[in-house]
């Protein structure tokens, strides 16, 4: 029985390792079709999907994003990449100059984001496995020089899908009430809350990777490794985030 939307996300598990059987075309149309769908801010559709099958370009991204196995197995993999190059090339009646400011930089990597997501959950809901990677951000540069990018393109993330070769464990997410606020922001009860969920997760990574970890550790480990301030330079190169 096909699952549900709803379903489908909720069961979502990043999958890292894939079997060797292709995607069919078809069914790689579709999961970009979905993508398309997704919610775009003013209709610009500022994002474009670069559908890579150059080897030297998947070692490429293999190299940039820390040698992570999921792109070397992955059946196919689409880098999402932030665009205003489409338009400004055939919006009318427009000052390119608008474009530099941090608004469209922002509207344009959400927008990228949405049809990312879009199309994992409709890659899952077809029986795929796939994972995001921004680790190619590490090498934004030569990513987008592979790619061929043009002024205002940059390139965020790339979603490595196969058909999965197992089922890993779903990792556990932050309790509701420390993400889900009345009214106000507010801090109550968020200590708890993080308590609780360090320990949740030392049980996952016990039984995961054989030894406990807190996420606040694992994630500050994680924020502290890699800060990619080349990420903000290449883009004010390519023609955003020169203003606020």
């Amino acid at each position: 029985m096909a699952q549900s939307a709803h379903e489908t996300i909720l069961n979502h598990r990043s999958i890292r390792r894939f079997s060797s059987e292709p995607i069919p075309r078809e069914t790689l149309e579709t999961v970009v079709r979905a993508a398309q769908m997704a919610p775009s801010s003013c209709f610009y559709q500022a994002y474009t999907i670069i559908h890579v099958t150059s080897k030297d370009t998947r070692a490429l991204l293999h190299r940039v994003s820390g040698g992570q196995n999921c792109v070397n197995s992955a059946a196919e993999i689409l880098v999402f990449c932030a665009d205003f190059h489409r338009g400004v090339s055939y919006f009318e009646d427009i000052d390119p100059a608008v474009i530099e400011n941090t608004e469209y930089y922002t509207v344009a990597v959400i927008d990228a984001a949405l049809a990312g997501q879009n199309a994992l959950v409709a890659a899952e809901s077809l029986g795929l496995g796939g994972v995001m990677v921004g680790g190619i951000r590490s090498g934004i540069a030569e990513v987008a020089k592979a790619l061929e990018l043009p002024k205002l393109v940059v390139p965020l993330f790339a979603l490595c899908l196969g058909w999965p070769d197992g089922n890993p464990g779903q990792k556990p997410r932050l309790p509701m009430a420390a993400v889900l606020k009345e009214n106000v922001y507010g801090t109550g009860g968020d200590d708890a809350a993080i308590a609780a969920y360090n320990h949740t997760n030392e049980a996952y990574y016990t039984e995961r990777e054989g030894q406990p970890d807190r996420w606040t550790h694992r994630c500050g480990a994680s924020l502290m490794t890699d800060t990619r301030d080349c990420v903000g330079a290449f883009a004010r190169e390519q023609g955003f985030l020169k203003r606020d």
